[in-house]
C-alpha cells in the first residue's frame, strides 16, 4: 500500500474546531432549565413517562455537547500538533547548509 500525501491546515482545523465548541454550548446549555418539552399531564398515567423523557433528553443533549466539544479540543490539539511539527521542521532545513 502505498501512502498519499496530504495537506493540513492548521487555520481550518481552528475554525472547525471553533464552530463544533459553538455547537456543543448549544446543546448543553440550550435545553438547561428549560421545561415544557413535553405536555405536562399529571393527570395521564403517563404523566411520569413523559417527566423521565423530558429529564431523559437534557442529560443526553448535555452529554452530546460534551463529546461535540471534546471533538472541537482535539481538533484544535491536532492544528497545535501539526503546526508544531511543521515549525520543528522548519527550523531543522534553516540549519543545514547548503
Amino acid at each position: 500500500m502505498s501512502e498519499q500525501p496530504f495537506t493540513v491546515r492548521p487555520e481550518l482545523l481552528r475554525q472547525v474546531a471553533g464552530a463544533l465548541g459553538d455547537d456543543a454550548y448549544r446543546l448543553a446549555r440550550g435545553l438547561a432549565g428549560v421545561s415544557g418539552l413535553v405536555v405536562p399531564a399529571p393527570q395521564w398515567r403517563s404523566a411520569a413517562a413523559l417527566a423521565a423523557l423530558e429529564t431523559a433528553t437534557h442529560a443526553w443533549c448535555g452529554a452530546l455537547g460534551a463529546r461535540v466539544a471534546a471533538a472541537g479540543a482535539a481538533l484544535t490539539a491536532a492544528a497545535e500538533g501539526y503546526q508544531a511539527a511543521d515549525e520543528r521542521a522548519s527550523r531543522r532545513l534553516t540549519a543545514v547548509p547548503r
